[in-house]
């Protein structure tokens, strides 16, 4: 029965396009975003109200009632002036409904949400209007993102983009919005300036971040501070991971006494439900480290605050000799050491903010095998462990030459005041201090006239000797296709490039094998690109999956935007398309069902796919 009732649904919504009456009630709310792009959300239209909308011509406009009702929605434009429908929606997320439109004059749009087929409703629902611009051919696309910790909005505050001394375009965060992303078109050679106005309350709440293709331009912390912030030519080349970001750690070792703090988290979500263990899965201005024994023993250390301060950290591994962390990041589990109990629990329990691990007195035993986890969630300021463990503190590991171990220190109190680390090294243990062979910080490969064009960037090196490009078509065994030169031990950032003349047609994977003078070899990320895909549709690679989905995109549509929505129509993650192959992480996400929207420039929806995460 549910399947006729859906044909009929769906062979009735020609009709139902035609008969919506374009008199109806007015909602009583004018819903404008503020700026474009933008959006706004209307809250509790009832079925058979209508909302009027001022558009622009050329701008284009999405209408969705995803995930904000519970009956069945349908939405139809009109030009307020009269006139014919402009636009329909029927089910496109379950019972709900989205219609994407380019507005073809500037006015009044009136934007129509009935229960199906057509009727009036007693209950209401939840109506978001997006706004995007149109699209300006530039030579790459800065992202700024705005944050807002508490989605109260920033009220008067805004930060101003003014590019080659033109006039300045002021973007804020609504009421009700945690985060928005404005998408910047640039040139090389153009000059970005960012300011930031601090006249809003609840500065704390505040945070934004300018970024390339995953590199951060610029990173305001929070409090932002007030005034010009920003002020840089444009290159067009991403810039190097930053420490925040787990993809930039950097390596410490034994002889270091280490002194450092931040201000923000860098511009890569990297801990998520999956791999926080004990930390909240929010970040709080933390930053990464890797580092690995030079002999086998005991280790530990003390993470020491400058003042009275909450610190919380965790520890990932052990990873095979010779792992970097393009290969591991972010983590995919939970730590396997970690300490989130609050600055004054510790302080009350042991006479001191110091957090670590490997504690004669503080954390039996002292040390233990990396085989068993201790974690130390968080707490109050009054510490519920019954001694003699105490807050803040967990044993020490048992380590083995080689191993590699991901670190994250994070001031959860964001006072940026800054903390030293110092080691416990006993029973013969050591840590290397040299530099880890690689920080491959990216790796993209794109299908183009038959060729596969691969480009990487390593942020650092250390006796690279060369790059071995490998293949695999149709899941067979890599080949070595290519050869490219290494820098060798040299500082800064390095970016390579190889084309692939002749690849097969059908699914192929690529991925780098790093080559050491001493012939020792480590291995890259996989990407995966699709030959000859040149029909209407996207197609998902796995799919079903579980983490990582690679998104193969016709030629002619490469150049838009990957929306990944959950069952109730809600938008989970937003990407930019990075040629004819785009990597999406699902990681963070539940288990279900998913769609995945392609726009284009113009906020068209072009493609659209389903995929199942595992």
């Amino acid at each position: 029965m549910r399947r006729i009732t859906t044909i009929i649904a769906i062979s009735a919504a020609v009709l139902a396009h035609a008969q919506c009456p374009n008199n109806n009630v007015l909602f009583n709310v004018t819903a404008t975003p503020a700026s474009c792009p933008g959006s706004i959300t209307a809250n509790c239209i009832f079925g058979g109200e209508y909302v009027l909308v001022n558009v622009v011509a050329g701008n284009t406009y999405t209408f969705s009632t995803c995930g904000g009702a519970a009956w069945d929605t349908q939405i139809t434009l009109y030009n307020n002036a009269g006139g014919g429908s402009l636009g329909y929606n029927d089910d496109f997320c379950g019972l709900q409904s989205t219609v994407t439109w380019v507005a073809t004059f500037t006015g009044q749009l009136r934007v129509l949400i009935d229960l199906y087929n057509c009727a009036s409703n007693f209950s209401c629902a939840n109506l978001t209007v997006t706004c995007v611009p149109p699209s300006v051919p530039s030579d790459c696309v800065y992202m700024l993102t705005l944050s807002d910790s508490f989605s109260d909005g920033w009220g008067t505050s805004f930060v101003g983009v003014s590019i080659n001394g033109g006039p300045v375009q002021n973007y804020t965060v609504p009421f009700g919005v945690p985060s928005t992303t404005i998408p910047i078109p640039v040139n090389i050679g153009d000059v970005v300036v960012l300011s930031y106005n601090a006249s809003g309350a609840w500065q704390t709440d505040n945070s934004f971040t300018l970024m390339l293709s995953g590199g951060v331009l610029y990173s305001s912390g929070s409090p932002p501070t007030a005034g010009t912030v920003y002020a840089a030519t444009v290159t067009c080349t991403p810039p190097p991971a930053s420490q925040e970001d787990c993809i930039g750690a950097m390596t410490i070792c034994s002889n270091l006494s280490l002194n450092n703090n931040t201000n923000h988290t860098g511009g890569v979500v990297d801990i998520h439900p999956g791999n926080s263990g004990c930390l909240d899965t929010q970040e709080y201005q933390g930053t990464w480290y890797v580092f690995s024994p030079s002999a086998g023993g005991n280790l530990g250390f003390t993470i020491l605050p400058n003042g009275p301060d909450d610190y919380d950290w965790a520890v990932w591994g052990p990873y095979l000799p010779g792992t970097t962390p393009g290969s591991i990041c972010p983590p995919a589990g939970p730590p396997i050491r970690c300490a989130a109990s609050s600055g004054p629990a510790t302080f009350n329990n042991t006479g001191s903010y110091g957090t670590g691990m490997g504690h004669a007195t503080f954390s039996p035993p002292q040390f233990a095998s990396t085989a068993v986890s201790y974690g130390i969630p968080a707490t109050t300021d009054i510490c519920p462990l019954v001694a003699p463990q105490r807050c803040g503190w967990v044993p020490g590991m048992q380590v083995t030459i080689g191993q590699v171990y991901l670190m994250y220190i994070s001031n959860w109190s964001q006072t940026n005041s800054g903390f030293s680390l110092n080691w416990n090294l006993q029973n013969g243990a050591s840590l290397e201090c040299v530099i880890l062979p690689m920080d491959l910080f990216a790796f993209d490969a794109h299908a183009r006239d038959g060729r596969v064009s691969l480009n990487w960037s390593v942020g650092r090196e250390k006796d690279e000797r060369r790059y071995e490009v490998e293949r695999s078509a149709h899941g067979t065994a890599y080949q070595l296709i290519g050869t490219v030169a290494g820098s060798g031990s040299s500082p800064g950032a390095h970016h390579y490039s190889f084309v692939d003349e002749a690849p097969p047609m059908g699914v192929v994977t690529y991925r780098l094998k790093l080559v050491d003078t001493g012939d020792a070899g480590t291995y890259s990320v996989e990407r995966v690109v699709l030959i000859g895909h040149n029909g209407g549709g996207l197609l998902l690679v796995p799919n079903p999956g579980k983490d990582l989905i690679d998104v193969m995109i016709p030629e002619s549509l490469e150049e838009g935007w990957l929306t990944l929505m959950d069952a109730t129509g809600r938008m989970v993650l937003r990407a930019r398309t990075q040629g004819t192959s785009t990597r999406l992480d699902a990681s963070p996400f539940p288990s279900g069902l998913y769609a995945v929207l392609l726009t284009d420039e113009h906020g068209r929806a072009v493609a659209r796919s389903t995929w199942i995460k595992e």
